[in-house]
């Protein structure tokens, strides 16, 4: 019977020695290289010994740990390893051999797997094996999609390796709760209403769309900037389902010593589990602009002037260039001070692929400024399903799409904006909060910091206490700009010097002692672009002009002043119009109905900045379009705090998901006629 046995271990090290050696010789060790059958032979007897002798050392312990594993969980580990193996080695098999070799391949994933066996036995009782089953499926297409993304930045096979399992792990982790949870919202949660779920199924759809639109430019963007090089999908699946699979031990870690409840008690957990939705509408949108910005921004064409006059081009060298670039422009003083160590700290991850950098960053600040329009409408209405909406309109808005997807500073302005309302709304009044915030305000774009005066000026600040406040402001703002001019010697003009600041009047259009017809034609521009393109975007105006290249070149405007042209809507977009229009002229109903409730200094703060805009306007800016991040969410938040008595009548949701949907279609036809126009030059 011994006898037996060890002749049964000797075998089955040999045999499995022999799966693992000859393969690896054929596909890895150029087998057929060597001439000399000696040569061969010891190529693959030599390693089969070895293995084989190893094996049997450890088979009587490994046998007697396999026999207590439960066949349940050691055929799923199989089967995630062999379909890994199958996808790895078959793509790229020449012979038969491959076939061994996947099994091969297989059995060394299978042992690499194995010591999360008792981590998962144990678990399986009190926890869902399929809720990590789907939390690890999710962490496939975040790791694809990330190794795809900075696969540019990932040099050679051990940063494709640890990059692939330094992310699959966490995120199978987080993918496990996440399932978990909406799994309990299916029940009694958010997605426990039927349209939420569908409202929660648009956004990736509509993601899918604008990846689907923008592929179409191959020249702009092509579907490899988010794929993983053929050769890379190996190293990406073989390290990913390695590394689900040691998520489960460090999963039993987090349970076993009480770490998930411990953060249960936390402000941050907390703040992630009442807003969930929020967070994934944002997460969303930054996947939208992220696409959006891979294919805006190149750093061998520079997008300037010919996209609503955006400077795209300079600040995408101001942002993101190693060596920097000058700004020189008085109205963003602090730039250099807030938005480029933000945008720096994106580089240090992303190498030499420094252009990467400013795309992140205006896609995260996209992102988050649709969280906290959730936020903002959440707290006024206090219902989930009308925030999400409101969330996701903002986020789907022209003017998101494409100014939180070029590099330039509107949508970090809008971003500070929306924060200051919503310490607005919160009632703050601590200087020791508002002046930092007010100061990101101010260093973005210096008149910005008007709309958050007059939104404290609306919650009863104070009158003396809101000028305390802004000499404060002002203080610190020449100081910190004096500070940024020393840092960055000749790249920052001064806002405080007339001669700098006068610099700006070139983009001045003052109304003052025009003929009334005259201002009468601005006011119609500023209201067009105020209250309707920054949410529905009309057909642009195509313009050629060669003032920057000599060669004509597109110029996309909303108004051209020469020839008194009006973008406006064509064909079906007229339904999402009038859709738009009945629900402002509602919004101002209810408004005036309503003026004496709690959320009438907050109304009242929106309307003032929204007034601040149109008269602002009237004097300041040539193509207006460019301003409307800085507007659009005054008019989004105003329609939906004005409108929060409908926010629980069904007939109500519906008619904004509807209004949703068809805001979808027009702003996304809308990218794609800016896409056509561009490509050309692209390719050129």
């Amino acid at each position: 019977m011994k006898l037996f046995q060890r002749l049964f271990r000797v075998g089955f090290s040999l045999s499995i020695a022999f799966i693992v050696s000859f393969p690896s010789a054929v596909i890895y060790f150029d087998y057929s290289g060597y001439k000399h059958n000696i040569d061969r032979l010891m190529l693959v007897a030599v390693p089969t010994l070895a293995i084989g002798f190893l094996l049997f050392e450890i088979f009587p312990k490994f046998w007697a740990w396999i026999v207590q594993r439960k066949p349940g969980i050691l055929l799923t580990f199989g089967l995630f390893a062999l379909i890994a193996a199958i996808e790895t080695v078959l793509p790229v098999g020449t012979s038969r051999v491959y076939y061994l070799g996947a099994f091969a391949f297989a059995l060394a994933l299978f042992t690499l797997m194995l010591p999360a066996a008792p981590s998962l036995e144990r678990l399986s009782p009190t926890h869902s094996v399929w809720h990590y089953l789907l939390g690890f499926l999710f962490s496939l297409s975040v790791t694809y999609g990330m190794v795809g993304f900075f696969s540019g930045t990932l040099d050679g096979r051990f940063h494709i390796i640890t990059f692939s399992m330094a992310i699959s792990l966490p995120v199978s982790i987080f993918g496990y709760y996440l399932v978990r949870r909406a799994a309990h919202s299916l029940k009694d949660g958010f997605l426990s209403n039927g349209l939420n779920i569908l409202l929660a199924l648009t956004l990736p759809a509509f993601a899918a769309v604008i990846f689907y639109i923008s592929a179409r430019f191959p020249a702009m963007f092509q579907a490899g900037y988010f794929q993983i090089p053929g050769e890379w999908i190996d190293l990406y699946l073989s390290s990913s389902v390695v590394g689900g699979a040691w998520g489960i031990l460090l999963l039993e870690q987090i349970e076993t010593r009480g770490m998930y409840r411990a953060f249960r008690k936390t402000k941050i957990f907390s703040f992630i589990k009442e807003n969930l939705p929020g967070i994934y509408a944002g997460a969303m949108i930054f996947l939208v602009n992220l696409i959006l910005a891979r294919t805006f921004n190149h750093p061998t064409f520079s997008l300037n002037s010919i996209v609503f006059e955006a400077d795209a081009g300079p600040w995408f060298a101001i942002l993101g260039l190693p060596e920097g670039f000058n700004v020189n422009r008085a109205v963003h003083p602090l730039v250099l001070l807030t938005l480029r160590p933000f945008v720096s700290l994106i580089r240090l991850f992303v190498a030499e692929k420094w252009f990467l950098a400013p795309m992140i960053a205006i896609a995260v600040m996209s992102g988050s400024a649709t969280l906290m329009a959730w936020i903002f409408v959440k707290r006024a209405a206090q219902k989930d399903t009308y925030a999400f909406l409101f969330a996701a309109l903002l986020g789907t808005t022209a003017s998101h799409l494409l100014f939180g997807s070029l590099t330039e500073t509107y949508v970090f302005g809008m971003a500070s904006l929306i924060f200051f309302f919503l310490l607005i709304q919160a009632d703050e009044k601590r200087f020791s909060v508002l002046v930092p915030a007010g100061l990101l305000v101010f260093g973005i774009t210096v008149t910005n910091i008007a709309q958050s005066m007059i939104g404290l000026f609306f919650k009863k600040f104070g009158f003396w206490r809101l000028v305390r406040y802004g000499i404060i402001l002002l203080a610190t703002g020449i100081t910190l700009t004096a500070f940024v001019s020393v840092l960055y010697p000749g790249n920052q003009s001064f806002f405080y010097v007339p001669q700098d600041i006068l610099f700006e009047a070139r983009f001045s259009q003052p109304v003052a002692g025009n003929p009334i017809e005259k201002m009468v034609n601005r006011a119609r521009v500023v209201g067009r672009t105020v209250f309707l393109y920054g949410m529905l975007a009309p057909t642009p105006i195509e313009d050629f002009t060669g003032k920057q290249t000599g060669t004509p070149l597109i110029d996309f405007k909303t108004y051209d002043y020469k020839d008194r042209i009006v973008a406006w809507y064509q064909g079906l977009a007229n339904i999402p119009l009038a859709f738009w229009l009945i629900l402002l002229a509602v919004s101002l109903v209810f408004f005036l109905k309503n003026t004496r409730t709690e959320d009438t200094p907050l109304l009242l703060g929106l309307l003032g900045s929204i007034a601040f805009n149109f008269f602002l306007h009237m004097n300041y800016g040539t193509e207006l379009f460019l301003y409307t991040p800085y507007f659009t969410f005054l008019v989004v938040f105003f329609v939906a705090v004005s409108l929060k008595e409908l926010a629980e009548k069904r007939w109500f949701q519906i008619v904004l998901a509807a209004f949703l949907l068809m805001t979808m279609a027009n702003n996304a036809r809308f990218i794609f006629i800016i896409l056509r126009g561009l490509s050309p030059y692209f390719g050129g």
